[in-house]
């Protein structure tokens, strides 16, 4: 809409519709982190303010050497945006806040970035900012270079800008199509599960943010050039909440929701300030956004997909029983039945329960090993603080003897710890095929070599009909396989199973046994579990925890002749 009100307009219009295109990027950074990535931040218009600024400043003393202002005043727009998000972000997401303090840290930012603005006056070489004078010398937006130089007309201007965001919008819409794209795909899911594929989560979610700020830099450089001045009301809370709601209104997670949203809402209220409404265009225009919100909340675009959708076809519900003749080529590695973990005096404390009690034991690279223990024991907790999502109060954990209790999950799954939680976590909105790409890719950093073991998963855990069908359509067994089947795929040392077996059929169950002792030929598997007559047909070591410390070991028929076991797990037999 933008392009044809730009293209065929007066130039008075092509002048304002440069101005939506500019707010669609801020709104394109926007839904990247927000739309994509799952973190609502209120405060893009300080990415964007700030590259309104750094256009002046860089245009008002390079321009006279160079000429151009297109291309030093966008990157200066561009560096500034990026540098201060990834600072931002470093705090939000280093920090491990949260959702809500994600959201209230961006609107607070905007704040003091708005009184800053107004309270400061500096010069920077020739460009001066002059506080709530704003900066009023700011450069026209030209081309060529040295004399050659010459300020753009607003068809020119439009024009530099639809081009400058098409490039951008592709160069995002490629990036989101690579495995970058389906890693935050995966965190705005489920944040700790792709942790656990192994992927720095914090690391992907930074420079998401700082990509976003970049985009927001590049539109306030533009909006600086082509408002030649810059007021500290770019930073005020009205602009900073009129960008999440361009984002809703075209459409969240869309991406070309941002520019729809912008030009929607920038031409409706240009339209209404034409006296359509007698001089009521703030109440009408509110009035309208809401009830278009209300009554499409997933924006525009969402019901041009909810149409498309409607009576899509069913898929098979079938499911194979699956081939454990890959197992062999999954792994591909001798084991020699040495200690690869060791927990050392392992204690966790919350507050003055102690979960976890100076807990000691050692994992082999193959075989299986089962802990169990009635409900509060720690078992749980036990395996989270060896992966790392729980930080000891004491003791140690050796992996292959080097020590690392201090290390992040992703570092300790990346050097061959998996790890299946109480509750099955997959990737409802990616493929079966999907869940296991993205926890081999991040072993392989290979496209092909993934799509090779996918192959084999698959064929393991019998899921290769349901590939192309979305995880959440899977029923809870199924689940409880993908679930295993993504730690397969990590090509892992060591396997920690929680639960693997609940909510299974019979027959499901029995598949699952004959798969973890395939697997436990060629890695260590931990399986803690409730259901005994699983702990049996396993066949296994068994150690019981309660109280949070070792309590008793062996073998499952030995276990169920101790009396001390009896007493506290699985009850005495009485007389019939």
């Amino acid at each position: 809409m933008a392009a044809v009100l730009g293209w065929n307009a007066d130039q008075y219009v092509a002048h304002i519709a440069t101005s939506w295109l500019a707010f669609g990027l801020v709104a394109l950074g926007l839904d990247l982190v927000w739309g994509k990535g799952g973190d609502l931040s209120l405060g893009h218009t300080v990415f964007f303010g700030l590259g309104a600024y750094a256009y002046g400043i860089a245009g008002t003393n390079l321009a006279p050497l160079i000429g151009s202002t297109v291309v030093i005043g966008i990157v200066a727009g561009a560096l500034i945006g990026a540098l201060a998000a990834a600072v931002v972000a470093f705090f939000l997401f280093y920090g491990r806040l949260g959702p809500l303090q994600t959201t209230i840290i961006t609107y607070a930012l905007v704040l003091v970035m708005y009184t800053a603005a107004v309270g400061l006056t500096f010069n920077v070489g020739d460009a001066y900012v002059g506080g709530a004078n704003g900066m009023t010398t700011v450069p026209m937006l030209t081309l060529g270079f040295g004399d050659g130089a010459a300020p753009l007309s607003p068809h020119g201007i439009f024009l530099v800008t639809l081009a400058l965001a098409l490039v951008i919008f592709i160069g995002v819409l490629a990036l989101l199509r690579n495995p970058f794209g389906l890693v935050i795909s995966g965190i705005r899911q489920n944040l700790l599960k792709t942790e656990l594929l192994g992927y720095d989560v914090r690391l992907y979610r930074l420079l998401l943010f700082a990509l976003s700020g970049a985009i927001a830099g590049i539109g306030g450089a533009i909006y600086g050039a082509w408002a030649m001045y810059v007021s500290p009301n770019i930073f005020s809370v009205t602009q900073a909440l009129l960008i999440p709601i361009y984002v809703l209104v075209g459409g969240r997670g869309s991406l070309w929701g941002a520019f729809l949203g912008a030009v929607f809402v920038g031409g409706l209220s240009f339209w209404l300030g034409g006296g359509v409404v007698g001089g009521q265009t703030t109440l009408v225009l509110g009035g309208g956004l809401i009830l278009l919100i209300l009554l499409a909340p997933r924006g525009i675009l969402g019901i041009v997909r909810r149409r498309r959708v409607a009576g899509g076809e069913q898929h098979s519900t079938t499911t194979e029983r699956g081939d454990l003749s890959g197992v062999d080529e999954l792994f591909g590695r001798e084991v020699t039945g040495r200690v690869l973990l060791e927990t050392v005096d392992l204690q966790k404390r919350f507050g003055g329960v102690t979960a976890t009690d100076n807990v000691s034991l050692q994992f082999q690279d193959c075989g299986i090993h089962c802990l169990i223990g009635p409900n509060g024991a720690g078992k749980s907790t036990f395996l989270t603080t060896c992966l790392g999502l729980l930080k000891p109060n004491n003791g140690r954990v050796l992996f292959e003897g080097q020590e690392i209790t201090a290390w992040a999950p992703y570092r300790r799954v990346r050097e061959g710890l998996g790890i299946k939680l109480q509750v099955a976590r997959i990737l409802e909105e990616c493929t079966v095929r999907e869940n296991l790409w993205l926890a081999a890719y991040s072993k392989l950093r290979d496209k092909a070599a993934a799509e090779r073991r996918v192959g084999l998963v698959l064929q393991t855990i019998g899921l290769a009909a349901r590939a192309d069908e979305l995880g959440g359509a899977l029923s809870h067994g199924e689940q409880q396989w993908l679930d295993i089947g993504v730690v397969l795929s990590l090509e892992p040392k060591l396997i920690f199973l929680d639960e693997p077996a609940a909510g299974m059929t019979g027959e499901e169950r029995r598949h699952t046994v004959a798969m973890l002792k395939r697997i436990s030929q060629f890695a260590g598997v931990v399986v803690v579990e409730h259901d005994m007559d699983f702990i049996r047909e396993l066949d296994s070591p068994v150690t019981v925890l309660h109280q949070g410390g070792v309590f008793a070991s062996g073998t499952i028929d030995e276990l169920r002749e101790d009396e001390r076991v009896l007493d506290i797990y699985l009850g005495r037999p009485t007389d019939a």
